[in-house]
């Protein structure tokens, strides 16, 4: 493909991106499945692209100023910022865009020489942030705010999480090698490895017959803090595609015939459950793990009240802290979504809580990194629910994840992981246990 043509197929991918609300990854993949004849190259080109524009979308905007914002002038300007040749990508060619119009000439006369990042710009700007938001992170990280939103506008590394219940990290690791795949050590999870440059896994034997699942390491830290044994009753409260039932499964040996416990996965959605049929097959769990849609109607929850030993609630949440995999999604946020969100988060933990046995825990995760979504909700439900307590994330680091030091998290007894200061997505975990019958 020309310069042009593959200017040509970002501009439609970013106008689709920002017309729908699905996520940038499943268009920008269609897009690709439907034209297997666009070579690796253009594939790469395309991408950067697209995903450039949508990390720098709140700067572009920023330089063109009163010009209407659309996907041709984001991408026009991403090019003259970084020293491209605009009519070159703009040349009116069979497969290219149409020639610059006469403002869009003086557009390119207004930018050239100037560069994405500019001194004038905002604060909130310069991290890619609306002011709204800004205003409610600046006071989480305090000094490292910036590091901290510029790491999220950074490009995510691809994590596998290894089966340990089928095969060694480091068997998985040569399995891949053979592949021609390198991959390193995760530094924080023990059933991590960490790709140096992303890549069709789902061609390779190992990821085939299930010794490895995409699952980015602080995912997988939160699957090993629920700390699941072989002999107990699991909840995957808001189990979604099922990442971190597999995970839990791995961790309850469920492959193994004599193990004795029972995992079940719910959501609201039968679609969002029915995504995990392939993963379970290829990790051959498919008769091993009940899946159960949550119904108003249903008595399955009022049936098996107090009956688990530990509840996982992975909310849903903003999706803050994934911000390097999903950037479009920091134009799609609201505050009146925020506020829906987090009545939403209150109403999933207020009735997961009544599926925890006495003594049981309840873990409470997000991939976010407001307060309004982690430690606020956190906090509300242990005021109106006065037979739980918050562990320690420290003691139960200890308890389950022995091989790694837990991460400084200084008298806070919640777990935060961010993409500057652990490499990893930005995730909450807090860990509530219920007070036993006896007292």
């Amino acid at each position: 493909m020309l310069p042009a043509a593959r200017t040509e197929a970002a501009i439609y991918l970013l106008g689709k991106i920002t017309d729908e609300r699905r996520p940038a990854d499943d268009i920008v993949r269609a897009w690709f499945q439907a034209r297997r004849f666009v070579g690796s190259k253009d594939r790469r080109a395309i991408r950067e692209r697209v995903y450039g524009v949508l990390r720098s979308i709140n700067r572009l905007d920023w330089h063109l100023g009163d010009t209407e914002k659309t996907a041709r002038t984001r991408v026009l300007a991403a090019i003259v910022l970084e020293g491209g040749d605009a009519a070159a990508n703009f040349d009116g060619s069979a497969h290219g865009p149409k020639p610059l119009d006469e403002h869009e000439q003086l557009l390119v006369e207004v930018l050239t020489a100037k560069h994405l990042d500019d001194p004038a710009m905002p604060g909130h700007v310069q991290v890619e942030l609306p002011q709204w938001l800004a205003d409610k992170l600046k006071p989480v990280y305090a000094g490292t705010f910036m590091a901290e939103m510029m790491a999220l506008n950074q490009p995510a590394p691809m994590d596998l999480r290894v089966a340990l219940g089928r095969v060694s990290r480091d068997q998985a690791k040569k399995t891949l090698a053979k592949g021609g795949i390198k991959t390193e050590i995760t530094p924080l999870s023990p059933l991590g490895l960490r790709l140096e440059a992303h890549t069709d896994i789902a061609r390779t034997t190992a990821f085939r017959k299930g010794f490895v699942e995409v699952q980015d390491e602080g995912s997988q830290i939160l699957s090993l803090l629920v700390g699941a044994k072989a002999s107990m009753q699991v909840l995957d409260y808001c189990a979604g595609a099922g990442g971190k039932t597999l995970a839990i499964a791995d961790r309850m040996s469920l492959n193994d015939g004599a193990s004795k416990g029972k995992l079940v996965a719910t959501d609201i959605e039968a679609k969002r459950l029915e995504r995990m049929d392939k993963r379970l097959a290829r990790a051959k769990l498919s008769e091993k793990i009940e899946r159960r849609v949550l119904d108003a109607d249903d008595t399955w929850a009022t049936d098996n009240a107090a009956t688990f030993e530990r509840v996982l609630v992975d909310a849903p949440c903003t999706g803050t802290g994934t911000w390097r995999r999903h950037p479009e999604q920091k134009k799609r946020l609201t505050e009146d979504r925020l506020a829906e969100l987090n009545a939403t988060q209150d109403e999933v933990l207020k009735s997961a809580a009544l599926l925890v046995k006495p003594g049981g825990r309840l873990i409470y995760a997000t991939c976010s990194l407001l307060r309004e979504e982690n430690e606020q909700r956190v906090e509300a439900f242990l005021e109106s629910h006065p037979d739980f307590a918050l562990l320690p994330i420290q003691t139960v680091w200890a308890e389950t994840i022995k091989a790694v030091p837990c991460p400084e998290m200084g008298e806070d007894p919640y777990l935060r992981l961010t993409p500057h200061q652990h490499g990893t997505d930005g995730f909450f975990v807090a860990v509530m246990v219920r007070s036993s019958s006896d007292g």
